[in-house]
C-alpha cells in the first residue's frame, strides 16, 4: 500500500538505522519531490538553498529546509534567527532578487502542548518574515513530527498587513507544501524617495585611489572619472586616502569616501565597514566591484544598501592565468586555479550585471555562467586611451632600451623569459661596430622578488645582456618616463586578461610589440584594426625557437626601423581613439545599468 506523504516524511524522521546527516539529505529529497523541486546542493552549486522549485514565470521557490529539536529549542532561538536571516540574504542575493524564499521548520517532537512554546516558535517565525527592510522570508511553514504531521503556514504579506487570522490553522502535507509552491514573493521595499538632484549615484569599491597596485585600480580610477563627467554622483570607497587623493579626487569631481576605521583590521578588511559619506543621506544606487579581489567586499557593501543594484567587473581569467603561471616539469596550480575560477563565478553570478574588461574576459566569463544558476546579462567594455600618457616625442630615442612594464615575479606568465631569449639572439648578432647595443629594461619588480627575478634573468643570459630591473611604482611620472624612452615596449605574456600595460604604450605612441594571446590583440582584431605586421606575436611555441625567433626578428624590425615604427604607433593610437573612448565606455556603461534595472 503507497504511504502518504505524511507518513513517508515521518518514517524518514524517525528513521533509527541512519545518522543524522543521511537522514537529513533523505528527508530533504523527499520534501523536493513532494513539492515538485530539486536539491539545489546536486544542481552544482557551492552554496544556496536546500530545495529550488522552478515556475514558469521564472521566479523560482527557494526553500531553507531546518530540523529543529523541539526540546532544545528554546536555548538557541537567538542563534537559529541570525543563522536563517543570513542565510536568506545570501540567497536573495545570490538570485539577484527574482526569487520567493520560504523556509521549512520540521520538529522532531510535538511539543505545542508545552506552556509557552507556540507563542515562542510564532515570535521565531515572527522575526523570520520579511520586513520593511527587506530581510527575510516570504513565508515560513511550520512542521510537528507526529503522526499526523501538523502543520502552520506563515505568510509575510499577510503579517505585514496585520491579517494573521488563518494563519493558525492547521494544514495538510498536500495542502501545506501547495501554498508553497503558489506564493507570490512579498514586494520589496520602495526606493528611497528621489533625490532633488536627480542624479545617479554609483559606489566604486577600490582599495587606492593611485594606481600602485596595478591595472585594477587604473581602470577603477578612469572609470569614476567618465562616470563623474557623464553627470553621476560617483563616489569611490578606499580603506584610506591622504591628502593628495583627495585632492586630486575632487578635482575630477569623484568624492573619496572611508570608513570609520576599527583598530586591527587591514587595509581591505576595513572596506566591509559602512562608508562615511559627506551627505549623512547619500546612498548608492548601484556599487562596483573588481574582480575576485575586490568583488567580495562589493558584494558585502549591499548589507549597507540593499536597494542597490551591483556591478560586477572580471579583470582576469584565473584558471589560464594560473596554467601559464605553470613551468614544464613544475608543479600544477589546479587546485588555485579551481578555487579562484569558482570564486569569480560566484561573484559574477550574483551580480546584476557583468562586465568583461575587453572581450577575451568577456567571452570567458560569459562560458563560465553557462549552465544551473542565475544568469546575469554580461557586456564587454574596452577602457580610453589614457590622455596622461600622450606624451609623443619628436623623434625616436638615440639608445635601444627594449622595455617591459608588469609584475616580474610573475616572470613565467608575462613571458620575461621569451623577451630575454629574444633580446639574447638579437645582441649575440649584433655587430661590433655599430653602437647602442640593445638593453632590457625591467619596470615592475617587487623588492622581495628583485634577487629572483635576477637569478633566472643571469641563467638566460650569462651576462651577455644587459639589463636592468626597476622596482614597482605607483608614480605615473616615472612610468611615463620610462615609455618615452623606449625604442619598444614588449607585452610577451603567455595569457593576459587584457593587458593595460601595452595599453598604455599604446598611448604614448611608442612601438609595441603584443601578444596575440591578450585581451588587446583580440580586440585588435574584432575591431579591424592595422598594426604593423608583426606587432602581433605568438607565445603558443614558447618551447621551442619558433616564438622566440618571432620575437626577436620584431623586436629588430623596430630598432632597425625607428622613426617609421614611430610614425606607425602614432597611427595605431588614433585608430584606437577613433573606435573607443571612456566617455562612450561609461555611456554603455550606464545604458546597460538602467537596462537592467
Amino acid at each position: 500500500m503507497e504511504l502518504s506523504a505524511e507518513q513517508q516524511l515521518f518514517a524518514v524522521l524517525t528513521a533509527s538505522e541512519a545518522g543524522n546527516s543521511l537522514r537529513y539529505l533523505a528527508l530533504e529529497r523527499l520534501v523536493a519531490e513532494l513539492l515538485g523541486g530539486q536539491q539545489y546542493d546536486l544542481r552544482g552549486a557551492a552554496r544556496g538553498p536546500d530545495i529550488l522549485i522552478p515556475r514558469p514565470d521564472d521566479n523560482p521557490v527557494a526553500v531553507e529546509l531546518k530540523v529543529l529539536s523541539g526540546t532544545s529549542f528554546g536555548k538557541n532561538v537567538s542563534n537559529r534567527v541570525a543563522e536563517l536571516l543570513a542565510t536568506a540574504v545570501e540567497t536573495r542575493r545570490s538570485f539577484r532578487g527574482e526569487v520567493t524564499l520560504s523556509a521549512i521548520l520540521l520538529f522532531t517532537e510535538h511539543r505545542l502542548d508545552r506552556p509557552g512554546f507556540y507563542e515562542l516558535v510564532t515570535s521565531m517565525v515572527h522575526r523570520l518574515l520579511r520586513s520593511e527592510d527587506g530581510v527575510g522570508y516570504d513565508s515560513v511553514l511550520l512542521g510537528w513530527a507526529d503522526r499526523q504531521l501538523q502543520w502552520r503556514y506563515f505568510d509575510a504579506a499577510s503579517a505585514l498587513d496585520g491579517n494573521e487570522e488563518d494563519l493558525i490553522h492547521s494544514h495538510s502535507t498536500r495542502d501545506a507544501l501547495e501554498l508553497l509552491q503558489t506564493q507570490s514573493p512579498v514586494a520589496p521595499p520602495p526606493p528611497p524617495t528621489k533625490r532633488e538632484s536627480g542624479k545617479q549615484r554609483i559606489l566604486l569599491v577600490a582599495d587606492e585611489w593611485g594606481s600602485g597596485r596595478g591595472g585594477i585600480s587604473t581602470v577603477n580610477r578612469e572609470l569614476a572619472i567618465a562616470l563623474a563627467a557623464a553627470g553621476v554622483e560617483a563616489a569611490v570607497l578606499v580603506p584610506y586616502a591622504s591628502d593628495e587623493d583627495v585632492k586630486s579626487a575632487s578635482e575630477v569631481a569623484v568624492a573619496l569616501v572611508t570608513p570609520a576605521r576599527i583598530p586591527g583590521l587591514s587595509e581591505r578588511e576595513a572596506l566591509l565597514l559602512r562608508p562615511v559619506f559627506a551627505d549623512n543621506g547619500w546612498e548608492p544606487d548601484v556599487i562596483i566591484g573588481h574582480g575576485r579581489i575586490l568583488g567580495p567586499y562589493a558584494a558585502a557593501q549591499q548589507q549597507f544598501f540593499p536597494q542597490a543594484r551591483r556591478v560586477h567587473f572580471v579583470h582576469t581569467d584565473a584558471e589560464q592565468l594560473e596554467a601559464a603561471k605553470e613551468t614544464p616539469g613544475g608543479r600544477s596550480n589546479m587546485t588555485s586555479a579551481d578555487i579562484r575560477r569558482s570564486l569569480e563565478r560566484e561573484l559574477a553570478r550574483s551580480a546584476d550585471l557583468v562586465v568583461g574588461v575587453g572581450p577575451l574576459l568577456t567571452e570567458t566569463i560569459r562560458d563560465e555562467l553557462i549552465g544551473p544558476g542565475p544568469q546575469p546579462r554580461v557586456i564587454c567594455l574596452v577602457p580610453g586611451l589614457r590622455a596622461t600618457f600622450d606624451v609623443t616625442v619628436a623623434h625616436p630615442p638615440i639608445k635601444n632600451r627594449v622595455v617591459i612594464v608588469g609584475r616580474a615575479d610573475d616572470f613565467h606568465s608575462k613571458g620575461i623569459d621569451i623577451a630575454a631569449e629574444a633580446l639574447l639572439r638579437i645582441v649575440d648578432g649584433w655587430p661590433s661596430s655599430k653602437p647602442y647595443v640593445p638593453v632590457l629594461v625591467i619596470r615592475g619588480v617587487p623588492d622581495e622578488t628583485a634577487s629572483a627575478v635576477k637569478a633566472q634573468l643571469d641563467e638566460i643570459l650569462e651576462e651577455r645582456v644587459t639589463y636592468h630591473l626597476r622596482p614597482y611604482s605607483d608614480s605615473e611620472a616615472e612610468v611615463t618616463q620610462d615609455l618615452a624612452q623606449a625604442r619598444v615596449v614588449l607585452m610577451p605574456s603567455r595569457h593576459e586578461g587584457f593587458g593595460l600595460a601595452a595599453y598604455e604604450a599604446i598611448a604614448s605612441g611608442v612601438p609595441v610589440l603584443i601578444s596575440s594571446e591578450s585581451g588587446l590583440a583580440q580586440f585588435l582584431r574584432d575591431s579591424g584594426i592595422d598594426t604593423l605586421p608583426s606587432s602581433i606575436l605568438t607565445t603558443r611555441n614558447s618551447s621551442t625557437r619558433l616564438a622566440t625567433d618571432g620575437w626577436a626578428d620584431a623586436i629588430q624590425q623596430v630598432i632597425d626601423e625607428a622613426v617609421l615604427a614611430r610614425a606607425q604607433a602614432s597611427e595605431l593610437r588614433r585608430s584606437i581613439a577613433s573606435v573607443v573612448s571612456w566617455e562612450q565606455s561609461a555611456a554603455t556603461l550606464l545604458a546597460e545599468i538602467s537596462a537592467s534595472s
